[in-house]
């Protein structure tokens, strides 16, 4: 069992809260200034208490208090018994990853939250036996901590409704001793089955045009497919079974690679020509301008500058010689190199032409080069169009062989849940009695179900009224108390259960579900601990009929209100939008 014991922060930004067995009443309360009870720190209190015991930061409320709201350096405390522990968690609100839990005084340090609640995990099970599946810490706890933000609609559900998260049976079949390995089994199988289907359809798109053809269609076409290419792939081996085929095939191949080299030369010859022709003249710069120039610089320079425009022309004439010299020598070279390349150009293609004509004048080898485009046009068609068949067909065995194996596992796991009647009647037994000791009867059902669906196991709890919103909670209520309390979940179970606003305004649903509580606490004294949140509009009615077998005031562990919230130095805050 785990018993919570106190909340607390250093430095200290809320009161300390202490908890006790049985009941513990959190309080929204009017103040003097404000008759209003909402907003005043209950839910965010919870949120605190489930900060403490590694829920997600990403999901949790506390993330969406702006950060200028809280002081980052804080850390959030929780002192708790944990099995045969004493244990205290310690995460700060700047470093949320980085968790100290200190058992039995001593420190131990993690800079990851998944690896603190590996080990609290390790601890919850270590006097499980060996084959025994566990879960996660936090899996554990999922619907042990319900906040307002489930809405209690679903027994199963119970995480925020904004948020698309999808079923997760692991932690009531394990309080139920039901085959949560079988569960995960079936639920990879389901997965690859969808997956695969997917993949199915996807190549089906494909095979199919889009749905234009039949894949019986496809198939046929395949059939001839195949024979159009035998019989193509047979004509050109009668061509090439010509005696000079070989011979001269080798030769052309050679010749033609040769004469592919040299055009490219030739191509790259050409057009340094072209860049070359078209390297623009030197300037002439007249006499005058340059005189100009001169004095212009000799006026500034002084003795600096003594070449006369003379020499200067001469010098400019040098340079352009010396460049023309170049440029001509190398247009000279590359035309000789141009005209070589060209002349064997011309040669290799008469030798080529000579060595065509030695078959059938060239005929045969047309023959060849055009069936072998053919040839590898329909072969490319084929391989797709056979590969694409391939696939379907393997994928569609695949497909039946999961969906097989799916009905296998579940039937299995029907067997399973009547192997494990004696359990599961047993907590029917108790829901029916805690409807009866709350609505007045036993006109309730529960029952666990497989289906072939994607949700392939169905945990059913009818009651009387079903569909109207106070009822739905009231299912909540009742199965969350009845895994808490019948004699054989009650072994599995963490023996606390926190529920943050289920009740709504029924007077006679709370004063019997209160009254149901206290009267377990008062039977099983230190045996659980259920943790509420209320507001006191909601019981100031049930206070004056005096209906109550308890004082309330008694099990109240704190008060809020719009003068004194949960959060006492912290400023006014509006949540940040929640990320879906």
């Amino acid at each position: 069992m785990i018993k919570l014991k106190k909340l607390y922060s250093q430095p200290e930004i809320f009161d300390p809260i202490t908890f006790e067995y049985g009941l513990n009443i959190i309080m929204g309360e009017r103040s003097e200034s404000s008759d209003k009870k909402i907003g005043v720190g209950k839910s965010i209190c919870i949120e605190f208490l489930n900060y403490c015991l590694l829920k997600n930061y990403s999901t949790s409320r506390i993330s969406l208090i702006p950060k200028e709201a809280l002081d980052l350096d804080t850390i959030i405390c929780l002192d708790l018994d944990f099995k045969s522990y004493q244990l205290t968690i310690n995460r700060s609100l700047g470093n949320h990853e980085r968790i100290v839990i200190f058992k039995d005084g001593e420190p131990i340090v993690f800079e990851k939250a998944d690896e603190a609640s590996e080990y609290l995990g390790s601890l919850y099970f270590e006097d499980y036996p060996v084959a025994t599946t566990r879960i996660s810490f936090r899996n554990l706890l999922a619907p042990i901590i319900r906040d307002e933000r489930s809405e209690f609609k679903d027994i199963i559900k119970c995480f925020d409704t904004s948020k698309l998260i999808p079923r997760d049976y692991k932690p009531h079949l394990f309080f139920l001793n039901l085959d949560i390995e079988l569960y995960n089994e079936i639920a990879k199988t389901i997965s690859n089955y969808d997956k695969k289907s997917s993949f199915v359809s996807e190549t089906k798109k494909l095979l199919t045009n889009n749905g234009t053809v039949k894949i019986s269609d496809a198939k046929a076409h395949l059939n001839e497919l195949e024979s159009e290419v035998s019989k193509i792939n047979s004509s050109i081996e009668q061509l090439k079974s010509y005696e000079s085929f070989d011979v001269i095939q080798s030769d052309v191949i050679k010749f033609e690679s040769k004469l592919s080299d040299l055009r490219s030369k030739q191509k790259a010859i050409r057009h340094e020509i072209k860049q070359i022709t078209s390297f623009p003249q030197h300037e002439n710069i007249d006499d005058n301008e340059i005189g100009m120039l001169f004095n212009q610089f000799k006026s500034g320079l002084g003795d600096i500058v003594s070449k006369s425009v003379e020499q200067t022309r001469e010098f400019k004439y040098k340079i352009d010689n010396f460049r023309n010299t170049i440029i001509h020598n190398r247009l000279e070279t590359i035309k000789l190199e141009l005209s070589i390349i060209t002349n064997e150009i011309k040669d290799i293609d008469e030798i080529l032409s000579n060595k065509l004509n030695l078959i059938d004048n060239g005929t045969l080898v047309k023959d060849l080069k055009s069936a072998i485009n053919i040839f590898n046009s329909k072969n490319t068609e084929l391989s797709r169009l056979r590969s694409l068949i391939d696939r379907y067909d393997t994928s569609e065995r695949e497909k039946k062989k999961l969906q097989a194996e799916k009905i296998k596992l579940i039937s299995k796991l029907d067997q399973h849940i009547f192997e494990t009647e004696l359990i599961i009647n047993s907590f029917k037994n108790t829901i029916l009695d805690i409807h009866e000791k709350i609505m007045g009867n036993k006109e309730a059902h529960f029952e666990i179900k497989t289906t072939n669906n994607k949700e392939f196991i169905n945990f059913i709890l009818r009651t009387d009224y079903d569909g109207s919103h106070t009822t739905e909670r009231m299912k909540v209520f009742i199965y969350d108390t009845a895994l808490m309390f019948n004699e054989y979940t009650k072994s599995r179970h963490p023996g606390f259960l926190v529920h943050d606003n289920i009740f709504d305004k029924d007077d006679d649903t709370l004063e019997k579900s209160l009254n149901f509580i206290f009267k377990q606490d008062f039977d099983n004294p230190n045996t659980f601990q259920y943790i509420l949140t209320l507001n006191s509009d909601l019981v100031d009615s049930i206070i004056r009929t005096n209906t109550l077998n308890f004082d309330i005031s008694d099990y109240k562990v704190a008060s809020f209100t719009k003068d004194s919230r949960f959060l006492k130095h912290t400023p006014k805050y509006t949540e940040l939008a929640s990320k879906k």
